[in-house]
């Protein structure tokens, strides 16, 4: 098929779209641009609060199922949070939708006392021109089975960040790069709004580089959309540039099994305070 024939048929978010609305429970309303998210464990951290990254992999999934068009890029800034059983209300104001792309300014507000919790700027849609290709050079690691499941905190609420299997691989404390790999239910890992939700544990690599434990909270997350896989495990690539005045900026390459490019995520995490020193991970033995 040429490529004029193939861009002729439009993209469409895929056969997953459902999966991922009912995963993380956004709802839709009587109006497409107005959605409501109830602060369930699936978008809760384990502090029992909502979930940066978890909260935009909703609005996307909302913006994607109204526009009937694939995510290409969001960009998120958090000012609030609201706790588990807690309800957001999602809005959306169309700044452009042409015949391939659509652009889309989304606000997240507490549905109880309408504080801004969360604006983001998202990008959807895309051509279809037989260019698509990646550049990305995927490190050479084993597979999950040979690393240990992350430890989370025996006073943690069970949530999204207690429910996804992460497993770091070793390294020590001063590492800039920290790989580990992930997986959901299913193959939802490997979805456009999978892969925004585990792009947020790039703030858990930055402990690990720091070699400390701190509470905090991310400023701000933005991913791009690389390429297009169904797949079970993701494999996190994550690099801390620095730390400036408690403020630590960090990015992620997340991969599929066999090396191919899926997504690529930056973020900035504010330190609120340091509570000891962070333990070096270790090869499982099993």
């Amino acid at each position: 098929m040429s490529e004029q024939a193939t861009d002729a048929e439009p993209l469409s978010p895929g056969d997953r779209l459902a999966d991922v609305v009912d995963f993380f429970g956004v709802q839709a309303t009587g109006d497409e641009l107005r959605w409501l998210l109830p602060i369930s464990p699936n978008v809760a951290n384990y502090l029992g609060v909502m979930h940066g990254g978890c909260a935009l992999a909703a609005v996307t999934a909302a913006a994607e199922t109204w526009s009937e068009r694939p995510l290409a890029a969001a960009s998120a800034q958090f000012m609030a949070r609201v706790p588990l059983g807690g309800s957001a209300e999602v809005t959306f104001d169309i700044g452009s939708a042409g015949k391939r792309m659509t652009q889309v300014l989304a606000q997240v507000t507490d549905a109880a006392d309408g504080r801004v919790l969360m604006r983001a700027l998202l990008a959807l849609g895309g051509r279809r021109l037989g260019i698509d290709q990646d550049w990305g050079q995927p490190p050479d690691v084993p597979g999950p089975d040979e690393w240990r499941r992350r430890t989370v905190p025996d006073n943690a609420v069970a949530s999204f960040s207690t429910d996804a299997d992460i497993r770091f691989g070793p390294h020590s404390a001063g590492d800039r790069r920290i790989l580990c790999w992930a997986r959901l239910a299913g193959t939802l890992a490997s979805t456009r709004q999978g892969l925004i939700a585990l792009a947020d544990t790039l703030a858990t690599g930055m402990h690990h580089s720091l070699g400390l434990r701190w509470r905090g909270g991310s400023i701000d997350n933005t991913v791009r959309i690389a390429g297009n896989a169904d797949c079970e495990w993701v494999l996190l690539d994550i690099e801390t540039d620095g730390f400036h005045n408690a403020v630590g900026h960090g990015v992620v390459r997340m991969y599929t099994p066999d090396g191919r490019l899926l997504a690529t995520g930056n973020q900035s995490f504010a330190v609120a305070r340091v509570s000891g020193p962070q333990k070096a991970s270790g090869r499982s033995q099993h």
